[in-house]
């Protein structure tokens, strides 16, 4: 099966959008990342430093990301953004966020996949190695069927599977509840939706549909029929996390690797229904090196096709326009044709960017007097100093290169190719994967089984766990037990916290609004951490005075605040613990609890005292 998949060769476009979509997601994550940096890795933030400077690997990340974006020397820097990846986000072991495990494994893939074939600048760098005068080099753009397979397998496939366990040993999950539940919360809501939760059967419909779904994603989702259902449904649910909760890059994420599952053809046909007739004629010369990687690098460009290309040699002097300018004249200077107007020079480079319209404000930006005429100073600088002998494969010294061979014939052995070597490394790969989450994968299982105190239970436990945190640090490989009865069982407090400034007057720290739904701080991992860590459902009043220390002193240092003498006032709603059986109108009520003040925090010369009752006997 793994033979006949590798060789079923489609467009490779697919697989660039998804790596475009997924770079810009993880992207966005390092950004924030890089912002709470402090707040994670410091022992007290901006005050007890953590031991080294996070702010540079996290730099030199967000900059391998771009390459990766970019599909520049994009093996490199996948091999970059991997490394950067286990050191930042598989060495936290203080809390746990969920994406940081599908980063991990879908960063270690990405060093493996064909993901630069198409809407890459390594495509525009083989062309410019392997193409000349008189040859024009395409790469090819077709990958094996299992690019798109493996990823969505690994990334979506195991982590349904792992789940599902979970979800049926849930009492409110094998009950419809498991959408309504987590979000009848308030801190959970991102956007609240109480209108929505108080429609019963719809919330019941959705909450079986995603067992359902999650069921039987793994046998189906590589089968044709099953395609597009699995991609509408998934979508859905991923786009109703995104708004719903306070895990954006989660809901993002999980949906550019669904991007893999839309059929090629139809990214095909998207980007064939952009293509116009030509707007700029752009004349070159046809034997000059320089000029022909110019055309290459302008065709790389302009994927809607809107510039037709035509060498000066054989076209200029068809043209009523052009047939009057003396050859010399057309060949020392580029000329263009746009809506029976000339341009040379600067103005077909302005012309040329203003025809493919994701550049247009480039040359908006090259209009702008000041920086118009700076750039035609510098252009025609360069055009007078440099070499205006016409230039040709003798005396440019130009040689034509030999394209790159298939390198799945390449022969390693007699009888044994490259090819073969391929297909062998992602069967033991894929079986490596396996076994490591089935091995993983035990705890979500064995308590459903009814085996866990048996002899033999207790092996496979410790086997499991012992295999679980290198898998889990190096692959992402782990258990997923996600928005779970024990996460929520007794959670019946909301904390926030508010800055009282010289006036008296009370500033809400952007960690929990005053409807009690998260607030700007509390996004992605940093939700975990205030929510799960530092609050939880059973307080630890420790976790909590530390957790209230660090966020204190990382918002006063970013918004200004000094402490030398800051006081904090701690203030807790109190809401109704959750049912086991659906209730209409549940999260409004818990949004219209009051506030009650129950400590304040004191900051004085750099030193923190909090005074605050305990939080489980109110």
């Amino acid at each position: 099966m793994i033979n006949r998949l590798y060789n079923k060769k489609i467009s490779g476009l697919g697989l660039s959008i998804f790596r475009i979509a997924y770079t810009l997601v993880l992207f966005c994550e390092v950004v924030q990342f890089n912002y709470f940096k402090h707040l994670i890795f410091d022992k007290i933030p901006f005050i007890r430093p953590a031991e080294i400077d996070f702010g540079i690997p996290i730099k030199i990340w967000m900059i391998a990301i771009i390459f990766v974006t970019l599909g520049l020397f994009t093996r490199l820097a996948t091999i970059i953004n991997y490394l950067m990846t286990i050191i930042l986000l598989g060495s936290i072991n203080t809390y746990e966020y969920h994406m940081f495990y599908a980063y991990l494994g879908m960063n270690f893939l990405l060093m493996f996949l064909p993901i630069s074939r198409n809407l890459s600048l390594d495509r525009l760098l083989l062309k410019y190695k392997y193409s000349n005068t008189r040859f024009q080099y395409n790469p090819p753009k077709k990958v094996s069927v299992l690019a798109y397979l493996i990823p969505v397998f690994v990334g979506m496939g195991f982590v349904y599977f792992d789940s599902i366990f979970y979800k049926f040993t849930s009492a409110y999950w094998t009950v419809g509840l498991g959408m309504w539940y987590p979000s009848s919360i308030p801190f959970t809501n991102y956007i609240s939706i109480p209108t929505i939760l108080d429609q019963k059967y719809l919330m019941l419909f959705l909450g079986y549909l995603t067992m359902g779904f999650e069921l039987i994603f793994i046998f189906t989702f590589f089968r044709k029929k099953w395609r597009i259902p699995l991609l509408i449904i998934g979508l859905g649910l991923h786009l109703g996390i995104l708004i719903c909760y306070p895990i954006p890059w989660f809901g993002l994420g999980m949906c550019a690797i669904y991007l893999l599952m839309v059929p090629v053809s139809w990214w095909e046909k998207l980007f064939k229904s952009s293509e116009k007739p030509a707007k700029l004629i752009f004349y070159y010369d046809g034997d000059c090196p320089l000029c022909n990687r110019t055309k290459i690098t302008i065709q790389h460009f302009d994927v809607a096709k809107r510039i037709d290309f035509k060498t000066v040699q054989y076209y200029a002097e068809q043209n009523e326009l052009l047939k009057n300018i003396p050859t010399d004249t057309l060949l020392d200077d580029i000329h263009s044709v746009r809506n029976g107007k000339v341009y040379k020079g600067l103005d077909t480079y302005i012309q040329v960017l203003n025809a493919i319209t994701y550049l247009k404000p480039l040359s908006w930006t090259l209009r702008i007097p000041g920086i118009y005429h700076t750039g035609r100073a510098v252009y025609q600088y360069i055009a007078k100093n440099r070499n205006t002998e016409r230039c040709t494969e003798e005396n440019c010294g130009y040689t034509p290169p030999v394209t790159p061979p298939d390198e799945d014939q390449l022969k390693i052995l007699q009888n044994y190719t490259l090819k073969d070597l391929k297909i062998s490394l992602i069967k033991t790969g894929l079986y490596i994967i396996i076994l490591l989450q089935v091995i993983v994968s035990y705890n979500s299982i064995q308590k459903k089984g009814g085996f866990e105190n048996t002899f033999l239970g207790k092996e496979m436990a410790k086997t499991s766990d012992a295999v679980e945190k290198p898998s889990k640090t190096y692959l992402g490989i782990t258990h997923h037990a996600v928005f779970m009865d024990y996460h929520f069982n007794a959670y019946n407090h909301i904390i926030s916290v508010v800055y009282v400034d010289k006036t008296g007057h009370e500033v809400w720290l952007p960690i929990i609004d005053k409807d009690g739904t998260a607030g700007n701080y509390l996004k992605g991992p940093i939700w975990i951490k205030w929510c799960f860590r530092t609050a939880d459902n059973n307080i630890n009043q420790e976790n909590l005075k530390r957790g209230i220390r660090d966020f204190t002193a990382f918002w006063a240092k970013m918004n200004g605040v000094g402490l030398k003498n800051a006081k904090f006032i701690i203030k807790v709603k109190k809401i109704d613990t959750l049912p086991n059986h659906w209730e209409k109108g549940f999260l409004k009520r818990q949004m219209e609890k009051p506030w009650m003040d129950v400590g304040i925090v004191t900051w004085l010369n750099k030193k923190y005292s909090i005074d605050i009752k305990e939080i489980e006997r109110l």
